[in-house]
């Protein structure tokens, strides 16, 4: 299957009421724009969430003043220059057929069929176990039967936040022996419904064309996606969302892409464009993190792609076309594994370990436990990942070989939440942590970690030593918890003495956190917190695959490997609030800084693209190098 790169996802939602969509349309510059532009991809508009189909169509609803066939054109001359083309289909959106069908529509608990904000997008909801679901069906081997697109795209399947308390999908709970008042149930319902109705596409669609189902969460869609779309404009979703979901998207065995946008707020951002840096950073993002690019547009519905914007994307796509030598199918070499649920869903404590990670300049991935934990030096378990008797046994073999494993608030304890899993913690779990408003001191001093109590934020359990484990912080206990008495809001709650129970601990090559540092850091940024994780790293891995010299915490160090090489990539750019988004316009330059890479030999070091050689030095076991000027991006090669 053919490899996606430089890709360019194009929404076309078009209202009714636009009287001269596509009177400039020109699809044959619309794909020399394209080829221009560098891109190799696209995923193009068949039908949009208004409804309206963009070809001849014998089954849906034609937009009312499109008078030819719009994406058969563009797929055509998109063909004809070498770029592929998926149909896009709002899968979960079809208002036009909603308001002819509002028996096809999602019924929400209130028995409401339209409700919520009716000029965004999610006011109704289509029920694909209805007669919807039928017509979409329908819908998309038409295209599959009349177009040799390269794929399919189905956008906005909606279970999750939208399940449906419709007459047929009561009915249809009911034969199965659930509850339609049992909220649990009408969920439970919708997933499995939905995930029936994908199997079915998966069906029509094949094995040899690529499908996405933008929606699902990785586990759902695995065996039917037959790729990763990252999708996630860093300007609302936030630039910790990214790196983790590609830290474990990468490791399930399907090409992953990043699906930015050119946006400066959101999707259907007319007149929004974001700066050439920001773009840069994103596509920077992905190469860095092993993964191809892709960015997302909206056409204008009378003349199409907007020039201004296809020169930017061609800049940026012309730079990692040089780069692709080094990047194409490179892989994400990496020492700390972060495990996750094996449902895919990567939550807030992910986002906060991969910041204080990437922060540090640690090299990490994000697995669950059905893959291999062996090529990592150290497992943390963040927050809230419970032990099965499957990763049991790998965390047992992982400590015998003589490996680390960090834990925080649940984490470690089996999962009925009764004990720690492994015996090698020898720590006593007593229940959850009954303060709101606690603290925790360093009993050895540690640079960072002020001398202090400080504050835990999150709470998570409490626990005692058994005997092989010692007390590396102690847990202080406030005064009392905030709360509120009748007289008064005891929002002032200070620390008071030490509770006789430590907040970290460590067992041999285990440390154990008792509350929830890793979305603490992601909610409240405590370098601390962060620091007091560097302290337990050092002492599980003394000499990580990469020490830098002169970089602030902004900046992020990663490595790739391809053939006989390993890339060291070095990104400069970071994100700057403004206003209620997070915005990159520049980055900082560094200067006189270096980096560490533990290899015992090299043959040659150099810049790509350009192959300038730079000095290096061997220094027991690491290779160093000094980096010339680096503004926004660097890839470093050692040969």
């Amino acid at each position: 299957m053919r490899y996606i790169k430089r890709a360019v996802h194009i929404d076309f939602h078009t209202l009714p009421d636009i009287p001269d969509i596509g009177s400039d349309f020109d699809a044959k510059a619309f794909a020399q724009t394209l080829k221009e532009a560098k891109v190799e991809y696209i995923n193009a508009f068949a039908k949009c969430n208004l409804g309206f189909a963009y070809y001849p169509t014998d089954i849906g609803v034609k937009h009312q003043h499109l008078h030819f066939d719009m994406f058969g054109q563009t797929l055509e001359e998109c063909h004809k220059l070498g770029i592929g083309v998926t149909a896009y289909f709002n899968l979960g959106l079809d208002h036009e057929m909603a308001r002819k069908h509002r028996d096809w529509c999602i019924l929400n608990k209130e028995g409401q069929v339209v409700y919520g904000d009716r000029t965004e997008h999610f006011f109704r909801n289509m029920c694909l176990n209805s007669g919807y679901g039928d017509y979409m069906l329908a819908m998309i081997k038409e295209v599959l039967d009349r177009y040799p697109v390269d794929g399919i795209f189905l956008d906005c399947i909606n279970m999750h936040p939208y399940p449906c308390y419709g007459d047929e999908c009561n009915f249809d709970m009911v034969m199965r022996g659930m509850d339609p008042l049992n909220d649990e149930h009408v969920h439970a319902f919708s997933r499995a419904q939905t995930l029936e109705y994908c199997r079915k596409v998966k069906k029509l669609v094949g094995d040899e064309k690529f499908l996405f189902l933008n929606g699902l969460t990785f586990g759902e869609a695995e065996g039917l996606s037959t790729h990763w779309e990252i999708e996630c404009l860093p300007g609302l979703w936030g630039y910790d969302f990214f790196p983790a979901q590609a830290a474990y998207a990468r490791n399930r065995g399907v090409q992953v892409f990043y699906m930015t946008g050119r946006f400066q707020a959101s999707w259907g951002d007319f007149g929004g464009l974001k700066t050439k840096a920001s773009l840069q950073n994103d596509c920077w993002d992905a190469i860095s993190n092993a993964v191809t690019t892709s960015v997302g547009d909206h056409m204008h519905p009378r003349y199409g792609l907007e020039p201004a914007v296809y020169r930017m994307v061609g800049e940026v796509y012309a730079e990692l076309e040089k780069l692709e030598p080094w990047t194409d199918h490179a892989k994400a070499v990496a020492e700390i594994a972060i495990l996750a649920p094996t449902s895919g869903i990567i939550d807030k404590n992910h986002n906060g370990a991969v910041r204080i990670l990437g922060e540090l300049k640690y090299t990490y991935d994000i697995l669950d436990e059905r893959m291999d934990l062996s090529p990592y030096k150290v497992v943390i378990l963040p927050d809230e990942l419970t032990v099965s008797e499957v990763l049991q046994a790998k965390l047992e073999q992982h400590l015998a070989e003589g490996k680390g494993i960090i834990g925080s608030g649940y984490a470690g304890l089996n999962p009925e939440k009764s004990k720690f899993a492994l015996e090698a913690w020898n720590m006593e779990y007593e229940g959850p942590d009954p303060w709101n408003k606690s603290y925790f001191k360093m009993l050895e001093e540690y640079a960072g970690i002020p001398d202090m109590p400080l504050a835990v934020y999150n709470q998570g359990i409490q626990m005692q030593l058994k005997d092989g484990a010692i007390a590396v912080a102690d847990y202080v206990q406030p005064y009392f918890n905030r709360h509120w008495d009748g007289f008064h809001g005891y929002f002032y709650a200070p620390s008071d003495k030490s509770a006789g129970r430590p907040a970290l601990a460590r067992s041999g090559n285990i440390f154990q956190f008792c509350f929830n540092i890793f979305s603490a850091y992601n909610e409240f940024g405590m370098a601390a917190h962060k620091n007091v994780v560097k302290y337990c790293l050092e002492q599980l891995l003394p000499d990580p695959l990469i020490k830098y010299e002169n970089m602030p915490s902004t900046a992020r160090v990663t490595v790739t490997a391809k053939d006989r090489m390993r890339m060291i990539h070095i990104k400069t750019t970071h994100p700057e609030p403004r206003g209620k988004y997070n915005i990159v316009e520049d980055w900082q330059t560094l200067t006189d800084a270096a980096v560490w890479l533990k290899q015992d030999e090299a043959k040659a070091v150099y810049l790509a693209p350009t192959k300038e050689p730079l000095a290096f030095e061997r220094k027991n076991g690491y290779i160093r190098i000094p980096l010339p000027k680096v503004g926004g991006y660097a890839l470093v090669v050692v040969e």
